[in-house]
C-alpha cells in the first residue's frame, strides 16, 4: 500500500555499504504524458519583464537576493546520482587551504552534441564552483550544473521554422554573435584538423537559404522578440551533416531571480570581451594595487600562493564599456617552467570583479599544483593547449601578461561605483551601457519548470568571446579608440595562442 514517507521519494539500497538513501522525485510539469497543458503544444513566447529585486547579499561572488546558504537549501534536492539534474557535488581535495574552497558538480553539458565520439572525447563531465567561502563555492557549483542542465535541448522549446532570408526582419545572423572572420571560414578545414580543442573549431559558413528552427529571444533594448538559430541557443540540438553554428555557455547564468541571472550573464559577456581585447592584441595593462582595497582575503591569498612558490598579480582590463574587468595571474618562481595560470572577472563592484578572478584562479590551481620529485609539474588537466601553454609561456616571452610599468597601478578609489541597491536597476544600466556603444541586449529564458532556479542566456551581438574568433569589429577598433594601439592590427598580427578554457 501507500507509504506517506515515500511520497515523491525514491529509496535506494546499496548492497555493498548496506546504506539506504532517499532521492527527491521531482515532477516535470512539461512532461508530454502527464504534464501541465500550459507547457505543452504550441504556445507563445513570453517577454522578459524586469521586476524590482532588492539586494541582500553582496559579499562574495556577485550581488544576490538571498545568501548562498539559502540557495543551497532551496535547490539541493536536485542533487542525486540516480534521478537528479545534478549527479553530485564534491570538494576538490588537492587544495588544503581554507582560502581556496572549490567544488565540482557533475554533469556539465556545456558542449553536448549528438555524437558518441564527442561525448567521450570532448564533453566536460563536471561543473566547477568558486567562492571566498565554502557555502558560496558549493552554491556556485550547484548553480553552474543546473545552468548547464537547463540549457540542454529537450524538444519542448518554443521554435519557429524558416530561413534567414525569409525572416531577415526579425532574425539575427548567428555570425553576428559568433564573429568568425572570412579568413577563418576559408581555412577552417586545415585549422579544424590541426586544432586539438573542440571549443576552437570553426563551423561551416551559415546557409541563409536553408530552412531551420529559430528560437525567440527577448530584446531588453527594443522590447520585442528577435530570433536566433535554435542550434545556437541550446546544447545538444540535433546537428545537420555540416553544422554551421552551435551553442556555448558564454553569457549563460543561473540566479535566484531572472534579474540576478541576467546581471551575472551580462558581466560574463563583459569579462570575455575585455579579455579578448587584451589577449589577442597583446596589450600592456596596468597592475591593480590590491592593498588599496583593504580586503584581508586578497592579502592572505597572495601569501598562500607565495607559500606554494608562486607569484600572484592582477591586471586591470577595463574597456570602453567602463565596467571594471580584471585578470588574475600566477606563475611558479622556483623553476624555469613557470606554469602560468590565469582567470578573469568583471563586475560593477571592482571588489567583486577582483574576487571573482581570484577565486576562479583557485579553480585552476589544482591543475598545476602537483610537483614531481625532480621539480617538474604533473599536470592534472587533459587539454593539449593548456599543457602546451604551461610548458611554454613565461613573463619574458609573453610580456602582455606583465603589468605596464609606465602606468600607475589602479587603486580602489580609481573606480566609479556603478551599482545600485536593486538588481533591476543594475540590469537596466547594463542595457544602457551596451546601447551607448550601439549594441543590443537580448535574453533567452532557459528556466526549466521542474527545476525552478532561474537560468538565462544573455546575448549582445558585437561583444567578443575570448575564444579565437577574429571577425572585424571591437577586437580591432576598441584598442585604437582607447589609445592603446596607434592603429588596428591585422589578423596575422593577433596573438595566435587561444584562451583554452
Amino acid at each position: 500500500g501507500d507509504h506517506p514517507s515515500l511520497k515523491g521519494t525514491l529509496l535506494t539500497f546499496d548492497t555493498i555499504s548496506l546504506e539506504t538513501k532517499n532521492h527527491t522525485l521531482v515532477k516535470r510539469p512539461q512532461c508530454p504524458a502527464c504534464g501541465d497543458s500550459h507547457y505543452l503544444g504550441n504556445r507563445d513566447p513570453l517577454p522578459v519583464l524586469l521586476e524590482s529585486r532588492k539586494k541582500t547579499f553582496t559579499a562574495d561572488g556577485g550581488h544576490r537576493c538571498v545568501t548562498p546558504e539559502k540557495t543551497l537549501k532551496q535547490y539541493e534536492h536536485h542533487i542525486s546520482p540516480i534521478i537528479g539534474a545534478v549527479r553530485g557535488i564534491s570538494k576538490v581535495s588537492k587544495l588544503k587551504s581554507d582560502l581556496t574552497p572549490t567544488y565540482v558538480a557533475g554533469h556539465n553539458f556545456a558542449s553536448m552534441l549528438d555524437s558518441l565520439y564527442f561525448l567521450r572525447k570532448h564533453l566536460r563531465g563536471r561543473s566547477a564552483g568558486k567562492g571566498q567561502t565554502d557555502a558560496q563555492a558549493k552554491a556556485s557549483a550547484l548553480g553552474e550544473a543546473i545552468e548547464r542542465y537547463s540549457g540542454v535541448f529537450q524538444g519542448d522549446e518554443i521554435r519557429r521554422k524558416g530561413s534567414y532570408n525569409s525572416m531577415a526582419d526579425v532574425a539575427i545572423h548567428p555570425n553576428a554573435c559568433m564573429l568568425f572572420s572570412d579568413r577563418q571560414y576559408q581555412s577552417r578545414q586545415d585549422w579544424n584538423q590541426s586544432c586539438p580543442s573542440f571549443f576552437q573549431k570553426v563551423p561551416e559558413p551559415f546557409d541563409e537559404q536553408r530552412e531551420i528552427e529559430w528560437t525567440p529571444i527577448w530584446s531588453l533594448t527594443d522590447k520585442t522578440f528577435k530570433y536566433l538559430p535554435t542550434a545556437y541557443c541550446y546544447y545538444g540540438y540535433p546537428k545537420p551533416s555540416k553544422p554551421d553554428c552551435w551553442a556555448d555557455s558564454n553569457g549563460t547564468a543561473a540566479g535566484n531571480t531572472k534579474e540576478e541571472a541576467i546581471l551575472q550573464g551580462f558581466m560574463e559577456l563583459v569579462e570575455r570581451d575585455s579579455v579578448a581585447l587584451w589577449w589577442y592584441n597583446r596589450l600592456k595593462r596596468p597592475a591593480v594595487d590590491l592593498e588599496s582595497f583593504n580586503q584581508p582575503y586578497f592579502t592572505a591569498l597572495k601569501e598562500y600562493y607565495h607559500s606554494l612558490n608562486r607569484e600572484l598579480w592582477v591586471l586591470d582590463l577595463t574597456s570602453d564599456l567602463g565596467i571594471p574587468a580584471f585578470a588574475a595571474l600566477s606563475r611558479r618562481i622556483d623553476q624555469p617552467v613557470e606554469d602560468i595560470i590565469f582567470a578573469f572577472g568583471a563586475h560593477f563592484d571592482p571588489k567583486i570583479g577582483i574576487m571573482r578572478s581570484l577565486t576562479e584562479l583557485n579553480q585552476m590551481l589544482p591543475a598545476v599544483i602537483s610537483i614531481a620529485p625532480d621539480g617538474s609539474t604533473n599536470y592534472n588537466y587533459s587539454d593539449e593547449l593548456a599543457t602546451e601553454w604551461w610548458g611554454m609561456a613565461t613573463r619574458e616571452n609573453q610580456p602582455y601578461l606583465v603589468p605596464d610599468e609606465n602606468t600607475t597601478p589602479k587603486r580602489y578609489t580609481d573606480y566609479h561605483q556603478l551599482s545600485s541597491d536593486d538588481l533591476r536597476d543594475d540590469v537596466q544600466t547594463c542595457v544602457d551601457i551596451a546601447a551607448k556603444q550601439g549594441m543590443e541586449t537580448l535574453v533567452l529564458d532557459q528556466t526549466r519548470p521542474d527545476i525552478g532556479l532561474n537560468v538565462v542566456k544573455v546575448i549582445v551581438p558585437g561583444l567578443r568571446h575570448f575564444w579565437k574568433r577574429w571577425a572585424p569589429g571591437r577586437l580591432y577598433d576598441v584598442p585604437v579608440q582607447m589609445g592603446q594601439l596607434p592603429k588596428s592590427l591585422n589578423e596575422n598580427q593577433l596573438n595566435p595562442f587561444p584562451i583554452f578554457f
